[in-house]
């Protein structure tokens, strides 16, 4: 077996659900941890020897690794994931890509100069329910799309943003859209496409800090479809996320990880995930089933020479919308498609 040998950047807690989904398969290993305490170093080795390094230029410099996994804080990705490309590196990044658009639209420049495999961590992409409904979507089955909306009511406590102060700072994309509604609005873009402008609101409603803990906004596509997203950490207990996709010929409601509507005549209703936890009031609830499968598509792709499942210029969308609904609720407008950060990204430049 030709394993993918990974070097993991910045073990925490999410670095830990990385290092339990590369051991979980046969094609994957741990080699080298760069970064951390001596106790979140313990957690991700399991008790295995694994290199460690106190940085992640020491990492690249000396540990005999095919790729890593950035997963310091959202706002301190641009940097180690640019100096692992220039390294020769595959890289996958935890989600969001970047905060900043202009340090994303860097990275994909870079990825494309580099020709190596390089993707963001959007698993909710890979759920059978999804993959099927893209499929459908594609394929003109389910007809023209006309509305889509997704529900992120959540609850995060005080403690959990006592515990990583970053989740609290909107520079390292602490607010409920960027580090809890990610997701969906990826779903939402990968499923209907470009969107033509955006409407935003934002408040802090559950917290002290001052980073929003919720968000309302409104999404014109370019397709002329409509769509709207609200996140939330401030709404006790939590719920289950929530996607519905309305067409010309019927709709769909999921709920989490399970179909819970499905109306369209004469289509017949995809299969739903098994085992995907809802992270409504538990970030760890989720599991680990979607980072296996992300990385079972990432090690795939290293061997085929292909995009995997989510590029990094997927995950550029996704930063360049949520800054631009940022945009929009802080100053009190529309935000239309020539100012949302750039579209047009130059590998050459």
């Amino acid at each position: 077996m030709n394993w993918l040998r990974i070097g993991l950047i910045g073990p925490g807690a999410i670095g830990e659900t990385h290092a339990r989904a590369i051991r979980a398969l046969d094609e994957t290993v741990l080699s080298a941890i760069a970064g951390g305490t001596p106790e979140q170093i313990a957690a991700c080795t399991n008790g295995e020897p694994v290199p460690t390094f106190a940085t992640t230029e020491a990492m690249l410099a000396s540990a005999e690794i095919d790729a890593v996994v950035v997963c310091t804080p959202s706002g301190a990705h641009h940097d180690v994931a640019l100096a692992a490309i220039k390294a020769g590196r595959h890289v996958l990044v935890e989600k969001p890509l970047c905060v900043d658009p202009a340090e994303a639209a860097s990275l994909v420049r870079a990825a494309a100069r580099s020709q190596l495999t390089c993707g963001v961590v959007s698993q909710r992409r890979l759920e059978p329910q999804h993959q099927a409904i893209k499929a459908l979507l594609d394929a003109g089955h389910l007809g023209q799309a006309r509305l889509i909306e997704t529900a992120i009511h959540w609850y995060r406590s005080d403690a959990y943003y006592a515990e990583k102060p970053w989740r609290r700072e909107a520079e390292h994309g602490g607010g409920s859209l960027f580090n809890q509604g990610v997701h969906n609005l990826d779903l939402m873009l990968w499923l209907f496409g470009t969107v033509d402008s955006v409407q935003g609101k934002m408040a802090t409603l559950g917290h002290t800090h001052a980073v929003e803990d919720t968000t309302a906004a409104l999404l014109s596509f370019a397709s002329g479809a409509l769509g709207v997203i609200v996140t939330s950490t401030a709404l006790p207990p939590g719920r289950p996320a929530m996607l519905r996709l309305f067409t010309d010929r019927g709709s769909c409601e999921l709920g989490n990880d399970s179909i819970v509507r499905w109306d369209f005549p004469g289509v017949a209703e995809p299969p739903s995930a098994a085992g995907v936890g809802s992270a409504a009031s538990d970030p760890k609830a989720i599991g680990i089933e979607g980072h296996i499968a992300q990385w079972r598509d990432f090690a795939q792709a290293v061997r085929e020479r292909r995009s995997p499942a989510s590029s990094f210029r997927d995950g550029f969308e996704a930063a360049r919308l949520v800054d631009a609904i940022y945009r929009s609720a802080s100053e009190g407008r529309a935000i239309s498609r020539n100012e949302i950060a750039p579209e047009v990204i130059h590998a050459d430049e």
